[in-house]
């Protein structure tokens, strides 16, 4: 039997200032901390910079000139489809 769209998606329990309290599609539950998200718009791969979209893990071309790759995320995010998205991180705090 296919699980539901709903079955997938965490389930938000309780919030309390940046702490949510959430149970997975498994049941276990789980606390996720909201942090803002870094400006960190490359990532490196030995002498090569890659622009890279956290909303969408969108990867630019290979670049040797940091700024370059920078300036293709810049230009990527202002037409990305995946903007708004929220991105969580569950940690276990038993």
């Amino acid at each position: 039997m296919a699980k539901s769209k709903d079955d997938r998606r965490p389930r938000f329990l309780k919030r309390k200032g940046d702490q949510l309290k959430v149970k997975d599609a498994h049941g276990d539950k789980h606390t996720a901390h909201l942090v803002p998200l870094t400006e960190d718009l490359t990532r490196e791969d030995g002498n090569f910079a890659f622009g890279y979209c956290k909303s969408c893990d969108w990867t630019g071309r290979a670049r040797r000139s940091r700024d370059k790759a920078r300036d293709d995320a810049r230009q990527h995010r202002s037409e990305c489809d995946g903007k708004g998205k929220i991105m969580l991180a569950a940690i276990d705090q038993r």
